[in-house]
């Protein structure tokens, strides 16, 4: 009787499309630090099987990074197979001959979503023009975004990864003006999410511009379930880090409003030593319609 029952079940809710299109998306952002010569500490040879632990133990379905070269980019991919990138770096150079300069890419699961369309855009007074420095920052910033199509559930969503200027204080203030009015541009009525390593805490003025928009939210402020709540996510490679203060952030859509399940940040270390200076953000969604 027990497996009568069991198979009913199952035949329900394989047969019932609602329940299957609210299947979970797993989304991260997640700055792996830039190979630093001058770190004899925490090489990227010594965290680069942190990295893939990461991948490995989350299974994140589509990722926002910050920081990595092109070399790094090349040794990773070979250990997570089931992933695929897209990005370019800051000068946009596409011919991969420039080894040592930082991108912004998107890793998303192969099997999982379809692309559909992708670009880049510079976070600058003019944002078409590659390897542009924007207003006062410190060096070019980029956001890469991406159209994605979750093949289990037909439904279609933007991914915006973003790596904010550290210094520049114009760069960031105009910086998420800028995004925001990019994904109205190009997301207009679809779920979106906007990753990155912003480099401005909860306790920044320019932190609200974004917040509270009315446009993108916090996931932070949204997830029905958090996990380590009160932790910064920039460790700094210290074994017992400080502080609350978040500069890695994901922001999910409000109209359609994306469902935040859960929020986590995860503090996973690997043989003693962290992967990342950052922590990676992970939240676990569902993905609604596209408004009509």
């Amino acid at each position: 009787m027990r497996r009568l029952i069991f198979i009913i079940l199952s035949l329900l809710f394989f047969a019932n499309p609602l329940i299957a299109q609210k299947a979970l998306l797993k989304i991260a952002s997640f700055n792996i630090q830039y190979d630093n010569l001058k770190d004899k500490v925490n090489t990227w040879e010594k965290r680069l099987p942190g990295v893939v632990a990461v991948f490995n133990k989350y299974q994140f379905d589509v990722v926002g990074a910050q920081e990595p070269y092109l070399s790094q980019l090349n040794d990773l991919m070979p250990q997570i197979p089931d992933y695929a990138y897209l990005g370019i770096n800051i000068l946009g150079d596409t011919t991969g001959a420039v080894l040592r300069r930082h991108y912004t890419p998107i890793f998303y699961k192969k099997e999982k979503l379809d692309v559909l369309d992708w670009g880049t855009f510079w976070y600058s007074e003019t944002p078409d023009e590659a390897g542009k420095k924007g207003w006062d920052a410190y060096s070019p910033r980029i956001c890469t975004w991406a159209k994605f199509k979750d093949k289990q559930t037909g439904r279609e969503f933007f991914f915006f990864n973003s790596h904010f200027d550290h210094i520049g204080l114009i760069a960031r203030r105009e910086s998420p003006k800028l995004l925001l009015a990019k994904i109205k541009e190009k997301a207009q009525g679809y779920p979106s999410f906007a990753t990155g390593d912003f480099n401005t805490t909860q306790h920044n003025p320019n932190y609200k511009i974004m917040n509270e928009s009315g446009t993108m939210k916090d996931s932070y402020h949204v997830a029905k379930n958090i996990r380590n709540r009160n932790t910064t996510t920039f460790n700094d490679y210290k074994p017992d880090p400080q502080g609350d203060n978040r500069i890695d952030h994901i922001y999910v859509s409000l109209q359609p409003q994306v469902k935040v399940h859960s929020y986590r940040i995860i503090t996973d270390s690997y043989k003693g030593i962290y992967p990342s200076d950052h922590f990676p953000v992970m939240i676990e969604v569902e993905i609604p319609e596209k408004n009509k």
